[in-house]
């Protein structure tokens, strides 16, 4: 028995995989795909060994091409493990791998897609990446009319096939698992939003303006890059909550039985777009934008008094002050949203933020992403990285409050991305970090002037580092003369502690603080472990970004 087959998932009472199916039956389409449940991806390779034996297909889609190899003379050749998609469709659908007109199935309108997921440690299963539905060639001219396109054509009918990619788990790609096969029919109101994406695309295309097609300007259909060019793509975050709310739920959004939409229109959250014709006429933005235009100039407590009945608007109002989270509750609920957080937003990755401006025009509050793993953020590339997710390929949604006595004025709300000639000074930045760590972080114990330890509540010395930040690059700073750091601050983002409990173990200087749960730690390279980080908005870059809101 060959090595992958030593982890295979099917049981021993099935059959093996066949190549045989009826590509003009939708029913049997979906049987064939099926049946790969339970398999791994090295089953699919082990039905051309014993079947047709087509010594190119066999050279093609052998694993070390997935996996990556080092030749004879010590050269690492990087992996491509798209192939394992190419590898289920030319095999077992008999599928060539360079259709980009039509549907793959074209005989029965259905395009095949083969995706990866991944397990996250407190998500579960997610879908690893975007789902490519072709390119897009700056030299052709694409239809007016998105019926007319042959993206259109590819993404009205689906059959979706999951594997898990479990390289984090110690397996090899032939061992990877697959998951589900399901059809996909996307819901109308979903395809009105992705025909406002196609038409944002098709004019930047058609108009000659090729270079401002951008990511983070899509809802759902996004221009994302690929070989050097763009490509029409899915969007991970809408992929997720298909997968989630449909597919891993076992929710059908297509009968092929019936040849008809099966499934009941199923929302994690509330949305803000109930009827696919309410984006006829109007955009997205500009339906979210006329929601919140009533409210501006009215206090928080109006707003709420406005929003509320009277007895909950009573208990309400007693509250002394007004905390924290109450600015996205009601941000939300000038949308007409219950929850703290919109299907919408969610499916397009959109980041709603609140920002509270002091009546001086300052603004305390930076803006927090994910936490990192140290050893992940140095092995991603940039246009993989989560910072280039997070900050540069999507969308954010301000909604601004200035402070009025005890209260706060709400001033608006506005979609916002990053300006494209930001995106270097981000990358920058993202680069210094990486450097540093490789290079090596420095760690001191921070003091008074005249050498006095600077302790922390706990009693434990409070600890400096080398990464940049407005003290250490700043030669009028004790931290500049202390751990002065290598890079000059970044004006955009910076990294500060994600985690609210402080954890070291810095064997390199004999130093620990372990009390609290070793998970608010990050190992760095060499072994030491240091509170988990995650880069940040600087605030005064974000505040340059709502300047002119507060203008007369």
């Amino acid at each position: 028995m060959v090595l992958w087959l030593m982890k295979s998932h099917r049981k021993e009472d099935e059959m093996s995989l066949s190549y045989e199916y009826d590509k003009h039956d939708r029913r049997d389409i979906l049987r064939h795909a099926k049946a790969l449940e339970g398999c791994v991806v090295g089953d699919v390779y082990e039905l051309e060994v014993t079947g047709k034996h087509r010594n190119d297909i066999l050279q093609y889609y052998a694993e070390k091409y997935i996996q990556g190899w080092t030749d004879e003379y010590g050269t690492s050749h990087r992996g491509d493990k798209g192939r394992i998609g190419f590898l289920v469709q030319e095999v077992y659908f008999d599928e060539p791998r360079d259709n980009e007109a039509q549907a793959d199935l074209s005989a029965v309108g259905v395009e095949l897609k083969v995706s990866p997921l991944i397990y996250k440690t407190r998500a579960g299963l997610k879908v690893k990446e975007r789902l490519v539905l072709g390119m897009i060639n700056r030299n052709e001219q694409l239809p007016e009319k998105f019926c007319d396109s042959h993206i259109y054509e590819k993404c009205k009918l689906m059959m979706l096939v999951y594997y898990i990619d479990e390289t984090n788990q110690g397996r090899t790609p032939f061992q990877f698992p697959f998951h589900k096969s399901a059809y996909v029919k996307i819901p109308e109101v979903d395809m009105a939003m992705i025909e406002q994406d196609y038409r944002y695309i098709r004019d930047c295309v058609n108009e000659g303006r090729y270079s401002d097609l951008h990511e983070s300007e899509a809802h759902y259909l996004s221009p994302c890059t690929k070989n050097g060019g763009r490509a029409f793509s899915f969007k991970p975050s809408y992929m997720n909550q298909l997968f989630s709310e449909y597919i891993d739920a076992n929710n059908l959004l297509y009968d092929p039985d019936k040849d008809e939409e099966t499934y009941d229109i199923i929302r994690q959250y509330d949305a803000i777009i109930s009827d696919a014709d309410e984006l006829r006429d109007h955009t997205f933005e500009e339906i979210v934008l006329s929601r919140f235009k009533p409210y501006i100039g009215m206090t928080v407590t109006e707003i709420r008094q406005s929003l509320m009945e009277p007895d909950d608007f009573e208990q309400w109002s007693s509250k002394k002050t007004i905390d924290k989270a109450e600015f996205a509750r009601t941000t939300f609920a000038m949308l007409g949203i219950t929850s703290e957080q919109a299907e919408e937003f969610v499916r397009s990755n959109t980041y709603v933020k609140t920002l509270r401006v002091n009546s001086d025009l300052t603004m305390n509050e930076d803006i927090s992403f994910s936490a990192f793993e140290f050893k992940d953020l140095i092995e991603e590339t940039w246009e993989e990285s989560t910072v280039y997710e997070e900050m540069v390929d999507r969308q954010f949604l301000w909604s601004v409050f200035k402070e009025d006595g005890d209260d706060f004025v709400f001033f608006g709300a506005r979609f916002w991305s990053l300006p494209q000639e930001d995106e270097s000074i981000i990358r920058k930045g993202w680069e210094d970090i990486r450097d540093i760590i490789r290079e090596g972080v420095e760690f001191v114990k921070d003091q008074k002037e005249d050498g006095t330890p600077i302790l922390t509540k706990r009693g434990m010395n409070r600890m400096l580092n080398n990464f940049p930040d407005t003290r250490n690059t700043n030669p009028k700073r004790k931290e500049y003369r202390l751990c002065k750091s290598p890079k000059e601050y970044n004006k955009i983002i910076s990294i500060r502690p994600h985690a609210s409990l402080v954890y070291y173990d810095l064997k390199s200087i004999g130093y620990a603080d372990t009390e609290n749960p070793r998970s608010n730690g990050s190992e760095l390279p060499n072994g030491d472990v240091m509170t988990k980080q995650c880069f940040w908005f600087n605030n005064e870059y974000i505040l340059e970004q709502i300047q002119d809101m507060f203008e007369e």
